[in-house]
């Protein structure tokens, strides 16, 4: 065994700070937006940072980042998924702190956000008027990141559809996809395009301002699994 191994067997591992933080995609108001916590305490106090917490020692780390988005922000998400491992040394002013990071997507809430003890308060921002300073430790790198994962998921993934209710329109649908791809698609071909998929089933038709009745749709998530097993692609 080598001197640099020696050392590595011996760490003390609770000099480490391991915890989870996540990136919360909300869709409302005909926008996506994002929830971000003033911290109310040292270090980064009165700086913008994103839910999250400590893992707990008998504890998941998928599991930590639900427990804490219920706990601190009475949030319930539809969707999510592991993002990246935040460890650069200096992350955290106090010790060695890594952060396993995920992304999240929830259909639209009308739940006032909550925040924890240690946090003065919680807003929503969209995503194209973020903060443009006073992030808590690396949050404004991981909010990037997580951004980006969601606008590269489209190409391969119908990610945005766990952003509606269970009944939507062709137009809502769309909306999502222009928001968060930050342009104008063609509406007859994202719509002839997710009509071919076969992932949509007609549920009912509803009055538009318009006159023309407006027809919703549900997510056929059993075609969905069947496309993605014979490597269907989505994107647009």
């Amino acid at each position: 065994m080598t001197e640099s191994s020696r050392k590595a067997s011996s760490t003390d591992l609770s000099s480490f700070i391991v915890s989870v933080d996540s990136v919360i995609f909300a869709y409302m108001n005909k926008a996506v937006y994002i929830p971000l916590i003033m911290r109310g305490v040292p270090p980064f106090q009165d700086c913008w940072s994103l839910p999250g917490g400590p893992i707990l020692e008998t504890e998941a780390p998928e599991a930590a980042c639900l427990r804490k988005l219920e706990e601190d922000m009475g949030l319930k998400v539809e969707y999510l998924e592991q993002l990246y491992t935040f460890g650069a040394p200096d992350r955290d002013p106090r010790k060695r702190a890594f952060s396993i990071s995920y992304f999240a997507l929830i259909a639209e809430s009308e739940e006032p956000l909550a925040w924890g003890e240690d946090s003065r308060t919680a807003q929503w921002f969209h995503i194209d008027q973020l903060p443009e300073s006073g992030w808590a430790f690396d949050h404004q790198q991981i909010v990037q990141m997580a951004i980006k994962r969601l606008r590269a998921k489209l190409s391969y993934e119908p990610v945005g559809l766990s952003l509606l209710a269970e009944e939507f329109s062709l137009s809502e649908l769309k909306r999502i996809y222009d928001v968060i791809l930050g342009t104008e698609l063609d509406r007859r071909n994202f719509q002839k395009k997710m009509k071919s998929t076969g992932l949509l089933i007609p549920t009912r038709t509803v009055p538009s301002p318009r006159g023309k009745p407006s027809q919703l749709f549900r997510f056929d998530e059993a075609r969905y699994h069947e496309l993605k097993e014979q490597g269907y692609a989505f994107g647009f």
